[in-house]
């Protein structure tokens, strides 16, 4: 009996050191949104009827969260870096977050998405009646998968056309061409303004990616 005892547990070592070796030469899961890498940086062309300005992005530092701290910069201008708060894991990827605040996130795209694909969320109207944020309804839906978008040069072809909606501001909407490998490619959509307290005024606006430095 000691015989087969012996027997039994030297081949479930041997099982244990095999699953161990297996695992041990498992590649690393790839990342769904490999673009989201401190120190990557794009830079656009900021489109609208009064001319043309350049914008950067700038993925600044990345939280245990998953969070990342990202700068906008205006080329240029005295104007100082704004921060943003993107959120990228293994399956959900938006430039929408409230962190540090708090966690809530607006997921803008998804691992796997086809067209039709629908994130809604409701947003409270803000408490201050000068504050334009964009309320209500807020939603983000896939329109395109596979599409194949021009820039700097190249034709991307893992390309997402995601539509950014919100039932406060009926005119307004973002299109943004997201490639899987490069993130954002460009911006296409209606932008808006509130000038002298008068109603607000919509205009055509549009981000063109210009360079970036991965």
């Amino acid at each position: 009996m000691k015989k087969v005892i012996l027997i039994f547990m030297s081949g479930l070592l041997l099982l244990i050191l095999f699953s161990c070796k297996q695992d041990e030469h498992q590649e690393p899961e790839k990342p769904t949104f490999p673009f989201m890498k401190v120190g990557n940086q794009w830079n656009y062309r900021m489109i609208t009827e009064a001319g043309e300005r350049e914008i950067s992005y700038m993925v600044a530092d990345k939280t245990k969260e998953n969070y990342f701290k990202v700068l906008l910069n205006f080329v240029g201008s005295e104007l100082p870096s704004v921060d943003h708060f993107w959120y990228a894991d293994q399956q959900t990827f938006t430039m929408a977050t409230e962190w540090p605040d708090s966690n809530l996130k607006l997921t803008m795209l998804a691992k796997d998405a086809k067209v039709g694909d629908r994130w809604e969320y409701f947003v409270p109207a803000p408490l201050d009646p000068e504050n334009d944020d964009l309320s209500g309804t807020v939603a983000y839906e896939v329109i395109a998968v596979n599409a194949s978008t021009m820039a700097i040069g190249k034709t991307f072809t893992d390309v997402y056309k995601v539509r950014h909606t919100a039932s406060s501001h009926p005119q307004f909407y973002a299109d943004y061409f997201m490639s899987l490998s490069s993130g954002i490619i460009k911006m296409e959509g209606m932008g808006y303004i509130r000038i002298d307290d008068e109603e607000i005024e919509y205009f055509p606006l549009a981000w063109q990616l210009k360079s970036k430095n991965f």
